[in-house]
């Protein structure tokens, strides 16, 4: 018999990790809602925010300097990879085919130049925020709480821009008819790099946040890469309030599953999840959730 205090302990567990899966979620989803492409370089780009706040932390001494340098360091990395690589393959027939390709095909690159130069250890950032919070017999590890409320403050940065502002409302004029948007005066282009950009900040700032939770080595970013892809694919290709809902309750039912299963037999649980929910909702959770 498991006790409900259990329970209830991993269910915040499972919020609170999938507030920060949701960052990464939301940036593949992004990408895929404004330029149908597909980024399999994001796990990489994960992989190299880390690196940059591992670098800057050694530098300074300062670990809260780690988020901006590798958040703004991220989203010029996004740009350049729109320009220089998403762009010219754009114009193909098979684009899309040819862009999930070509962005594989960067990830590897990463990780192998990143394996070569530096090495293979695993390193990690120290905590920014040390010891625990006791409500009765549940337990909040401070440390988990702040960077939960830093990826939703992210996330409610990023829905605030989307909304309310001129590049948002491209960014969604982009997204729903291109050529009609091009009509307008939108320079498509320009949306699609910002678009690569901001994803790619996300990235940056997601490998930050999770270095205490996967550490940071050449393919750490394999692993929560695969995690945003089911978030994503549950909560509907392009939908950011969809994927956002699938990312936590992808947590929850990750720690919940941690009470019977061990950490390898998780992956399975999660994928026969993600085939029940497509299976009753082919379309994912965006349906319900914008409906």
């Amino acid at each position: 018999m498991v006790d409900s205090a259990l329970i209830v302990q991993q269910m915040l567990n499972g919020l609170l990790f999938g507030g920060q899966l949701a960052l990464v979620a939301v940036g593949l989803t992004l990408i895929w809602g404004v330029t149908r492409i597909l980024n399999f370089a994001h796990g990489a780009m994960i992989m190299i925010g880390g690196y940059l706040g591992l670098f800057t932390y050694r530098a300074t001494g300062n670990a809260l300097l780690a988020i901006p340098v590798a958040v703004l360091g991220l989203f010029v990395i996004g740009v350049a990879t729109e320009s220089l690589v998403v762009r010219q393959l754009r114009t193909r027939d098979d684009s899309e085919l040819a862009a999930i390709i070509g962005t594989f095909g960067l990830a590897v690159v990463a990780e192998n130049a990143i394996r070569v130069t530096l090495s293979s250890d695993r390193e990690s950032l120290p905590s920014i925020l040390t010891g625990i919070w006791e409500v009765g017999p549940i337990i909040l590890v401070k440390e988990q709480v702040l960077l939960f409320g830093v990826a939703l403050c992210a996330l409610g940065a990023l829905f605030g821009l989307i909304k309310y502002t001129r590049l948002g409302m491209a960014m969604r004029a982009v997204a729903q008819d291109r050529e009609s948007a091009l009509l307008m005066g939108v320079r498509s282009d320009r949306i699609y790099a910002v678009t690569f950009g901001l994803s790619a900040a996300l990235a940056g700032l997601s490998g930050v946040l999770l270095a205490p939770v996967f550490n940071i080595y050449p393919s750490v970013g394999w692993q929560p890469f695969l995690l945003a892809f089911i978030v994503v694919i549950i909560g509907g290709l392009g939908s950011v309030r969809g994927t956002l809902v699938a990312a936590l309750l992808l947590g929850v039912i990750r720690s919940l599953s941690l009470t019977w299963v061990s950490a390898q037999q998780t992956q399975i649980v999660l994928f026969v999840a993600m085939i029940l929910i497509l299976a009753v909702r082919p379309s994912g959770l965006s349906g319900v959730v914008e409906s």
